[in-house]
């Protein structure tokens, strides 16, 4: 045993042990350091014992507090791993040192966040950030502690943005797997770190108090934390207890613009002949966020003797969010669109400043109020047994996850014929204009549309594990690890879909009815300081009062009241859609069987130094799901008849890795990686509902406007069905290799380069096929149907580059300074097939395009000060354009027969933020921390061919502030 610990262990820590000695006494006097699991859960615990018996009495003790200490402790984590790793650790009791998880993760070297609400929405920007990816993939593994687990929102992946950042003790990046670890992830594994009663002696306490206050919304909200933690030495053996509670609450506001795609034009009046490219309009929207935060955790630990160990966990987070928006969007004809002479075009012939209107009628406009409501919970319970001496290390745990989600999205909108719209694209920021006199006369308005969606997910999980480790008295292998698990998951989820209808639009047919609203139904809008005030927006716009969207289902039926249609129009009535209907419900289920073989092995005897560890994972996954098959509307096809279906699927797979560790010098290590890992498809993904839909066809359409009293046949109608979901896809499998040099020249400085290359094989991407289907009793017809398959691969390299440096041997002030900066860079592409790929409005194809959600480049710089009781860091994280989503809601149309779906990418941007504390006593400081220092303005570039790359839209969100005070005791 003494032999593993030495050859495994004690070379580097020779050169560290100032640092571990200097980061348990940090622990013992100022509260629970992440440090202390560097030096006790990352050995095993034999080795943990027997390094505690070595003496210690000739080691200088120095004491390393608030942000050096943070970056030591992951220093050391680092520096001890067996895998290709990064983390960051709170300072000492504190929370971690940002206000959400997200913002937390993206300090890291290789891991970066965007900042919309989903994924494929690039129109609904989220202050606090929200998809996390690792080396630039978003199928990452979440964990707690170890274990996988996850929220109930569609995906396999905790939503770290709920998550209270308060409860964690620190955040561990896993970038290269090895074989005990769980599989899940691409990119990575994500552990979330809790504190235990063990990690210290005896009784602790620590408080948090904060209000947060947000410079455009003008609000201050309050955000508070507790934990207590004590153990006991009992006649049962030694006991601990430790409770954390967290609540947060934080309002946000973000004002955006956006302008639509460009098309390209030969009838402009003034260019007749000319290609020139125009806009088909432009939007304006300002979104206040509401959101509230909370967390509780409980952990029991209990030795009954020695060698022995339980550890019960409950964890439980809350999330509650509310958002409400003011929009005044475009819904004209992209192709009726023309621009008054003396506009002025740039090089390319794409306008820059000019009026648009639509002949005769004006340009259509809507005006909405939208309420959208989600309330989250996730709790996890586990339970671990964990036995160990000089021979073996035996673990065996069980753990429930339950989550879930339910969520409640309204839209009502008004609609006026504006007669022009003025743009000037000409600076920075876009100036976009329209009649004001226009637009506040209430009665130019009508009424346009409401649209309603209801969900509720649930998802629960139960795993059980068995890890037994074997140490053995050999020179070249020292360890066999086993182990096995189960899960046993179920996701059900009842979600309504979009559920538009049309209210009283000018191209719809009434019979009876006003649609005009009177001033009861509608609120001026005035969009008070738009932007700050750094741009123009309409004066005041006309939208239903926000009763009419929060009163769901009661104003909806109002509104439906007030008009009656034509026979042709009755598809245009309101019909509520309820969570109870077998159609909008899909339930899946899935086991899953692992076990694995795992040695760790060491060549001490060599010139360089070499260990590491070799293994493999097996396992198998069984899928099953149900859901329902829903026909269109008109009687040819159905009469909107639905049927159940069923559909499963399972597979598995060997996943091979291997880790190395060479000691090229005494400071500085060599790490090699291979492997090869798996993502499973999210159950959102794999749900068994479909949807067909039926439409007129364009031809049919203009004959409609020539001869209203023609009725439609089969032939008339397009055949569709679009779905996001394929109950049979497969996981998506990555072949990766790393390479790493990690260079520790002090016990707080340290260098770090890697290089990392992934060939994916199942890349999910969109494809249409022709499929067949009838409602039982109606012909059969062919549809035209998208939805995703494993349809191509991908591929990724890169490069990491990190570096942390204090400048200790500075004279005094200077002492205090350090910095911790890192950059990464990841070169992607995509094969799939050419149906999946975008289309221009004109028609022309795009050839090969970049991963989703990958810069190419990111970086992070953090500057640090602490002298005596000062504490300040400067914090900026900046990264380059990113591919957001293809064909995305305002994104995507037919015109002039050409069905296009335009890429639209995030542009390069950065975030400063800062802070700084002070220490009034040993136990109490306060601090201040802003985010957003320079209200960034966030773009989005609408990539095109013929007209270029434009941008998109433009996102204005607060810089925000907490002032907060902090004890410990």
């Amino acid at each position: 045993m003494k032999n593993y610990i030495e050859h495994t262990h004690t070379r580097l820590q020779k050169k560290f042990s100032r640092t571990y000695i200097s980061l348990i006494v940090l622990g013992a006097f100022g509260g629970v350091l992440p440090c202390i699991v560097a030096a006790q859960e990352s050995l095993p615990e034999p080795a943990a014992k027997e390094l505690a018996k070595d003496p210690v009495d000739d080691i200088e003790i120095i004491s390393v507090t608030g942000l050096r200490s943070s970056v030591i402790a992951s220093q050391a984590r680092k520096l001890d791993s067996d895998k290709i790793m990064d983390g960051i650790t709170a300072d000492d009791m504190s929370a971690l040192p940002d206000n959400s998880i997200t913002e937390t993760l993206q300090r890291v070297v290789g891991v970066t966040i965007d900042r919309y609400m989903q994924q494929d929405d690039p129109e609904h920007f989220s202050v606090e950030g929200n998809g996390v990816a690792v080396r630039g993939l978003t199928q990452v593994s979440s964990q707690l502690n170890g274990r996988s687990t996850f929220s109930a929102t569609g995906g396999r992946t905790l939503s770290f943005g709920d998550i209270p950042p308060e409860l964690m003790s620190a955040v561990m990046i896993y970038k290269s797997p090895t074989a005990d670890q769980i599989e899940g992830g691409l990119g990575g594994t994500i552990d979330l770190e809790t504190r235990k009663p063990f990690q210290q002696d005896g009784q602790k306490f620590a408080f948090d108090i904060a209000g947060n206050y947000g410079d455009l919304i003008e609000e201050t909200t309050p955000s508070y934390s507790a934990l207590y933690s004590n153990s006991w030495d009992t006649d049962l053996g030694r006991i601990g207890f430790l409770a954390d509670y967290a609540y947060s609450e934080l309002k946000t506001r973000n004002d955006s613009m956006y302008l639509r795609p460009f098309f390209t034009r030969t009838d402009i009046i003034g260019n007749e002949g000319q290609e020139v490219y125009v806009p088909r309009g432009a939007d304006w929207r300002s979104m206040s966020f509401d959101r509230e935060r909370e967390g509780h955790y409980l952990a029991l630990q209990w030795a009954p003797r020695e060698n022995h160990e339980f550890t019960f966990t409950y964890f439980n987070s809350q999330y509650d969010m509310t958002w409400d928006e003011d929009a005044i969007f475009v819904g004209n004809d992209a192709l009726a669109i023309q621009v008054e002479p003396g506009a002025s075009y740039d090089s390319q012939g794409v306008i820059e400043k000019g009026r648009l209107y639509q002949p005769d009628i004006g340009i259509a406009m809507g005006s909405d109020v939208r309420v959208s409501t989600q309330d989250s919970r996730t709790q996890d319970y586990s339970l671990e047994y964990k036995f160990y001496n000089d021979s073996v290390e035996f673990k065996a745990s069980a753990q429930y996850v339950k989550s879930s989600s339910t969520g409640f999205d309204s839209t009502v909108a008004t609609e006026i014929l504006v007669p022009y719209i003025d743009i000037d694209l000409s600076a920075s920021l876009p100036r976009i204009s329209s009649d004001d006199a226009a637009l506040t006369e209430v009665g130019n308005y009508t009424w346009n549309f409401s649209q309603d969606q209801l969900y509720n997910r649930e998802g629960d999980m139960l795993a059980l594990q068995a890890d037994t480790k074997f140490y053995i008295e050999h020179d070249i292998v020292r360890a066999i690890k086993v182990g096995v698990r189960y899960t046993d998951s179920s996701s059900d989820n009842a979600d309504t879909g979009y559920n538009w209808s049309p209210l009283a639009p000018s191209w719809l047919n009434l019979v009876d009815g006003d649609p005009v609203p009177t001033s009861a139904d509608v609120n001026l809008n005035t969009f008070d300081n738009f932007f700050g005030g750094e741009t123009v927006s309409p004066s005041s716009v006309y939208a239903p009062v926000v009763s009419y969207a929060l009163d769901y289902p009661n104003s909806y039926a109002k509104l439906n009241d007030k008009f009656v249609y034509d026979e042709a129009s009755s598809w245009a009535y309101w019909s509520q859609r309820s969570l109870t209907d077998p159609q909008y419900q899909n339930n899946q289920s899935e086991k899953t069987y692992a076990a694995y073989l795992m040695a760790n092995f060491s060549f001490e005897d060599l010139p360089y130094p070499i260990d590491g560890n070799l293994g493999v994972r097996y396992v198998r996954t069984e899928n099953s799901a149900a859901g329902y098959l829903t026909f269109p509307q008109p009687d040819f096809f159905g009469a909107s008849a639905y049927s159940p279906t069923q559909a499963e699927n399972s597979y598995s797979h060997f996943l091979p890795s291997f880790n190395m560790k060479v000691e090229l010098a005494e400071s500085v290590l060599l790490r090699f990686a291979a492997a090869q890992a798996i993502a499973r498809p999210d159950y959102s993904q794999m749900a068994a509902n479909q949807v067909l839909s039926a439409g007129y066809t364009e031809e049919f359409q203009e004959a409609l406007t020539m001869d209203p009293t023609l009725t439609a046949q089969p032939e008339n109608y397009l055949l569709t069905s679009n779905s996001d979901q394929n109950p049979y896809l497969e996981p998506m499998k990555s072949t990766q290799f790393d390479l790493s040099l990690e260079w520790y020249y002090s016990d707080s400085n340290t260098a770090y380069l890697a290089l990392f290359t992934k060939d994916i094989d199942g890349y999910q991407a969109k494809q249409e096929v022709t499929e067949s289907y009838g409602a039982q009793g109606y012909e059969q017809y062919d549809y035209k149907v998208t939805r995703p398959v494993n349809s191509g691969s991908a591929k990724l390299s890169g490069a990491e580059i990190s570096i942390n440096h204090f400048f200790t041997s500075l004279p005094t002030p200077f002492n205090g300074f350090g910095v911790s900066a890192n950059y990464t860079y990841i070169d992607s592409s995509t094969d799939t097939e050419l149906d999946t790929q975008p289309v221009d409005t004109d028609g022309s194809s795009y050839g090969k395009m970049p991963y989703f959600g990958i810069s190419k480049n990111a970086y992070n710089v953090v500057a640090m000060y602490e002298l005596d009781d000062f504490h300040i860091r400067l914090a900026y994280n900046w990264r380059s354009k990113y591919l957001t989503s293809i064909g995305a809601n305002g994104f995507n149309g037919s015109n002039a027969g050409i069905d296009w779906k335009l890429p639209v990418y995030n542009e390069a941007a950065g975030f400063l933020d800062a802070s700084i504390a002070y220490d009034i006593t040993q136990n109490i400081s306060v601090s201040l921390e802003a985010n957003n220092l320079t209200n960034e303005v966030s773009r989005n570039i609408m990539q095109q061919n013929a007209p270029g790359s434009q941008y998109s839209a433009y996102h204005y969100s607060d810089s925000r502030y907490t002032l907060s005070i902090r004890g410990r005791f």
